[in-house]
Formats: C-alpha cells, structure tokens, sequence
C-alpha cells in the first residue's frame, strides 16, 4: 500500500517512460511524414473521439470493479482485526482454571491461544501472497518494491509462536493456516470439556473460529478467481487501439492551423496517451490486492498490529514495533 499523500515522480515514472518514449517516436515519425514526406497521414477526429469516450467508460468501469475487489480485501482484513482482539480478550478474561489441562497451566493456555492464533493469521498472509499461475511478479508494480519488506518463509514465522512438532506438521498440510486453526478449535474443546471456561464464553469462541474460516475463504476468493479476463484483457485492448489511431486525428486538426501546427501533436498526443494509459494501468494493478506488489493490502502490517495488541494483552515485555513504511510503502 502505498502510504504517502503524493506519489513521488520517480514511481510515476518507473510506470510511464517506456510508454512516452514509444508515443514520442510513433507521433513523431507520422508528424514527419507529413510535414517532410508530403504523405496525407491525418483523418477526421470524429471517429476517434467516438472511440475515446467509448473506452473511457469502458475504462472506468473496469477500475471501479478493482476497487471492489481491492476495498473488499481491506475490509476482510479489518474483520480479521477485530475478531482477533475479542479472540485475545476472551482467551485472557475468560479461560480459567485452577488445575493444569493438558499438561498445561491457566497462564499457559491463554498463551497457546492467543500466540496460535497470531500463527493463524500469519500462515493466511503468507499463503495469499503465493504466486498465482495468471499472476505476473515481474510488473513494475513489483519492480518498484525493495528487499527491505518482510518475505519470511512459513516455516520462520510459524516458528515464532508453535512448537517445532506443530510447524511441522502444520507444514506438511496443503492449507497450514486452516489446520492451525483446527488445533485452535481442539485446544478450546479441551478447556472446555475440563471446565477452563463456561458454556456461553465457549461457544462465542467457536463462533468467532467460524468467522475467522468465513475471512479466510472470502480472501481465498479474491485470490484464486482473477478478474474476469475478458474485461482486462480487452481493456487494455481497447486503450492501446486508441492510442494508436489517435495521432492521426490530432495532425488533421492541428494541421488545419497550418503545416508547423502539425509539431504541435505530438505533445498533445504524448499527454492525452498518457492519461488513457495511466487510467488502464492504475486498474490493472488494483485487481489483484494479494500479489506482492506496490497496492497490495498491507497485511504484515496488519498482523504485526494484530501480535502486539494480543501479546499486549499476555502482558508480554518482548513486542517488535509496529512496522512502518519504507519508500512510502507498506505491506
């Protein structure tokens, strides 16, 4: 995510050179058959602009359904949040007991519950930003990315909270964070069934279990159905076909000034391609708020906000700070 109130040149410029070098020389190599060839390259403007707006609005609802799929991602997210806090307040207020259950003690429980569920959430982050098969990692929006994020393995972040038994067996499973939370649900079962924490209080932790598996599966979603290919793909069909006839119209008008006008076409085609090209591509890298690039969800953020107000809550000493940008870039 990208966190500053501006972005800076340089990003913009990462995603636009390539495509304003080509615009310079497209429009100036038509600009100069006319004006040193004699050769008639314009045409009327009025089709082009039929098209333009045609692809505007095509444009513009392609971007509003990745801003779906991008708001409905944080709101995941922020449901995971908050089901997270009351998980941790419950494991403290309400798991009691006088007796050690499972070989474990009261303090001990509470602990189990709440650093296995900052493993759950963990294994879920990690696993939505798995590689997809459609997904392209090599996007400038992955190249303006530093190696100074956090891209712990599983194994490492899982290490930090279970035992080394459990990450194994964890690991061994196709969906670890699901299984996770499947000890989750046994661990409650078993304070329960030796009266380390009442009917009611047991239940509202089941039931805050099913909503974790509700977040997850909505995330899932997200990850695993791509934005319909046939809205993208011809999307940015339809703005680079206009792109490319544009220029034509731009000569005739600007060649009805005078024959120097034409010149003056290709900085207003360089602009107004750019804009169309901007559009497409702040859409295209919305879609997808799970794949490791620069408008992701900032998810390790998001667990790290998740660590320290549960361990918070075990009174622990030993909380890593809440993450902060770098580059204007949180993940």
């Amino acid at each position: 995510m990208y966190t500053a109130r501006e972005i800076k040149p340089s990003i913009i410029l990462s995603f636009a050179w390539p495509s304003l070098l080509f615009y310079l020389i497209y429009s100036v190599c038509l600009c100069s058959l006319t004006y040193w060839g004699h050769i008639p390259v314009g045409f009327s403007f009025v089709p082009i602009g039929l098209i333009g707006t045609a692809v505007a609005f095509y444009v513009g609802f392609k971007n509003n359904s990745s801003y779906e799929r991008l708001w409905e991602a944080r709101r995941i997210w922020g449901a995971i949040v908050n089901a997270s806090r009351t998980w941790g307040t419950y494991s403290v207020s309400y798991v009691k007991t006088e007796t050690d259950i499972s070989g474990l003690t009261e303090r001990q429980l509470q602990t189990k519950l709440i650093h296995g569920l900052i493993a759950y959430i963990n294994a879920v982050r990690i696993q939505l930003r798995q590689k997809s098969v459609w997904n392209d990692s090599n996007t400038t929006a992955h190249a303006v990315l530093k190696g100074s994020h956090d891209n712990a393995p599983l194994h490492l972040s899982l290490s930090v909270f279970l035992a080394e038994s459990e990450v194994k067996y964890f690991l061994s499973k196709k969906n670890p964070a699901t299984h996770i939370l499947k000890a989750q649900a046994k661990l409650l079962d078993q304070i329960f069934r030796n009266g380390g924490i009442n009917e009611r209080f047991y239940v509202q932790m089941m039931a805050l279990i099913q909503e974790f598996y509700n977040q997850q599966g909505a995330a899932e979603r997200i990850k695993n159905f791509p934005f319909p290919r046939q809205y993208a793909y011809f999307s940015k069909v339809f703005v680079w076909l206009f792109i490319l006839i544009l220029p034509f119209g731009l000569i005739n008008e600007f060649l009805k000034l005078g024959t120097e006008m034409a010149w003056v076409a290709v900085p207003a085609y360089m602009v107004i391609a750019w804009v169309f090209n901007t559009m497409e591509v702040v859409g295209d890298t919305s879609e997808n708020p799970f794949e490791n690039a620069i408008n992701d969800i900032p998810m390790t953020a998001i667990c790290r906000t998740i660590e320290i107000d549960l361990r918070e809550m075990l009174e622990e000493t030993a909380i890593p700070p809440a993450l902060t940008p770098v580059d204007n870039i949180l993940m």
